[in-house]
């Protein structure tokens, strides 16, 4: 079983060294991945989103009105229209993302204290922009709107500015933002969405490792193969995880809080466990083509499936039973935790006993799968020497 084990995991080693698909895969990508991730989101926030201005009054205040939006970086004006007509046109061909109608008479109404509304268009298309523009636009009028109403009172009651200030700041509120006060996109997304690169790698390189004519006609030699290749991928992945870590941390300037060895621990865990499982499917399936597909449906959409992008509590009950079977929703929000909030491992032990159970598992169906398998058809199977290394076919 030792001798077995010791090959099967050589044989992955000279792999890596003669193919280079496995460092491509599982360092190259990834490293390239979030460097490109890290510089998408660099501002850190939506900035120039595109607006259109149709302004029916063209008074001083809706002058006003402008120049404060367009004093904001969030919104780029791009457009100014004349009819809703070009509104509508400029939003079906995707050249803005949010429009502003000022009605006729604006100002005037205003004065008279009549009932008039500022109109605001967003593209329902594009969630993200839209929450963006939405918040911005609604903190810009607000302000606006204080501003005018303190004019209005002062004016038409003849009230002394300092008691109008007092009057329409009577009632104050502050927000605070924790972990993450500027609600920079690249600590919210890139965290989860670069170290599932690597997750998926491990599963699609795992899911044909197993070559069933390497295969011995004992059964412990067997299952000695199918560890070795769940310690070179496990470890492998694990070293390559860390690896991206660290390029968050020192190259994104992504803040960490936690401890390195906290993440280690929970990142080691993970790798195991992805690797034991794609190694239990190549056990069970010997088709390499489908074994790869079943790793690929499973793993590769895993920021959506387990919530990092979307959260599971707004998701249907059962899918949110189905998540939690997955390796990644118990790493993810956690690591970004230990990036963000410094939260220790201490918290974290029942995802610690869920790995240690799914690793067991699954490596216990992947010895019976790989116990049960046939040789090739030639009845031949390759033994491995006293310092030899099997070729990989």
């Amino acid at each position: 079983m030792i001798k077995s084990f010791r090959c099967s995991f050589l044989e992955e080693i000279k792999k890596m060294g003669k193919g280079k698909i496995t460092v491509l895969v599982l360092f190259i990508i990834p490293i390239l991945g979030n460097l490109l991730l890290g510089y998408q989101f660099k501002e850190g926030h939506l900035k120039d989103i595109s607006l259109a201005i149709y302004d029916q009054d063209n008074s001083s205040l809706s002058r006003m009105i402008i120049d404060e939006f367009n004093a904001n970086e969030t919104f780029d004006i791009n457009y100014y229209v004349n009819s809703d007509k070009e509104i509508k046109r400029l939003f079906k061909n995707g050249e803005i993302m949010t429009a502003m109608v000022i009605p006729k008479d604006f100002n005037k109404d205003i004065l008279k204290l009549n009932d008039t509304k500022i109109l605001m268009i967003y593209d329902g298309s594009h969630m993200p922009t839209l929450s963006v523009a939405k918040a911005k636009a609604s903190e810009i009028l607000l302000t606006i709107k204080t501003g005018v109403s303190m004019k209005l009172i002062g004016g038409k009651l003849g009230v002394h500015k300092n008691i109008v200030e007092n009057i329409s700041q009577a009632l104050k509120f502050r927000t605070r933002y924790l972990y993450n006060p500027t609600q920079n996109y690249k600590n919210f997304f890139t965290i989860g969405m670069g170290i599932a690169m690597i997750q998926s790698a491990i599963a699609l390189l795992a899911a044909s490792s197993i070559l069933k004519k390497k295969l011995s006609d004992k059964r412990l030699d067997r299952i000695g193969y199918q560890i070795g290749k769940i310690l070179f991928y496990g470890l492998f992945g694990f070293l390559s995880i860390m690896l991206i870590i660290f390029v968050q941390r020192d190259i994104l300037s992504i803040p960490f809080r936690g401890s390195i060895f906290d993440s280690a621990i929970m990142s080691i865990l993970l790798s195991f466990s992805v690797s034991s499982f794609g190694v239990m499917i190549s056990s069970i399936i010997p088709d390499k083509m489908i074994a790869t597909t079943i790793n690929a449906v499973i793993f590769v959409p895993n920021t959506i499936m387990i919530g990092y992008t979307w959260p599971v509590l707004s998701m249907p009950i059962a899918y949110r039973k189905v998540s939690s079977f997955f390796p990644y929703y118990h790493y993810a929000d956690n690591i970004r935790d230990m990036f963000l909030k410094g939260t220790e491992i201490e918290t974290m032990v029942s995802d610690i006993n869920w790995y240690f159970a799914f690793i067991s598992i699954t490596v216990i169906i992947g010895a019976f799968g790989i116990s049960i398998g046939k040789k090739d058809s030639k009845g031949e199977t390759t033994k491995c020497k006293e310092g030899e290394v099997i070729e990989a076919s």
